[in-house]
């Protein structure tokens, strides 16, 4: 394709639900000027490919929602079984303190100087997704035995530097106030009991 010396396309600095109305601006003018005539197919074409690809963006974000919502759901019932086997130890110490006897339940039994769960390791499985609002991305991964706290930290660049954006225990978080379009770089460490591990990433993702 030849380069192009007088139009400007601005579709690089546009999200792409901003695409949409832009590119039909053009095909709808397109369609009835009159200097315009031998490309009417052309622009029809172009339309016809914007409404697939605006279909396309809704069954995404549509899934995405779905996913997010989903991901909410497995944390809090995660969350619940946690707590229920918490309170289910608490009761069988309840009734005995005899580590041979808790361990007839199924139970394991810490020594008196048992030393803190290891290292966290790199977070698994970190995945970055477009956000459903603008300047928005959303963040998930795998969660670990032991973490008390997970950081997530953002960038322009995959060598930094880094700011911290996020810091909670759900393995999942969203990047707000990005630049729309603008490609942002991703990293999330996990911190336990003897400190924080090794991070995961860097993965990039544009902001919605």
């Amino acid at each position: 394709m030849s380069k192009r010396k007088i139009i400007k396309l601005s579709l690089a600095r546009l999200s792409i639900p901003e695409m949409f109305p832009y590119v039909k601006k053009i095909t709808t003018k397109m369609a009835v000027a009159p200097a315009f005539t031998t490309l009417v197919a052309d622009a029809a074409a172009v339309d016809a490919q914007s409404v697939i690809a605006s279909d396309a963006t809704n069954n995404h974000n549509v899934c995405l929602r779905a996913a997010n919502a989903s991901m909410t759901t497995r944390d809090d019932e995660v969350g619940k079984l946690i707590s229920m086997t918490q309170d289910l130890a608490t009761a069988a110490e309840g009734l005995t303190k005899d580590p041979a006897t808790l361990q007839t339940g199924g139970w394991e039994t810490i020594a008196d100087h048992a030393s803190p769960v290891g290292a966290m390791t790199a977070p698994p499985n970190l995945n970055a997704t477009s956000g459903d609002d603008t300047g928005e991305v959303d963040l998930a991964w795998d969660t670990q035995n032991g973490v008390q706290t997970h950081i997530g930290e953002q960038a322009t660049s995959p060598d930094g530097p880094w700011t911290q954006f996020y810091l909670g225990k759900k393995s999942s978080c969203t990047a707000k106030g990005n630049v729309s379009g603008g490609l942002m770089w991703f990293r999330v460490a996990a911190s336990g009991a003897i400190g924080q591990g090794p991070y995961s990433g860097p993965i990039s993702k544009r902001a919605t």
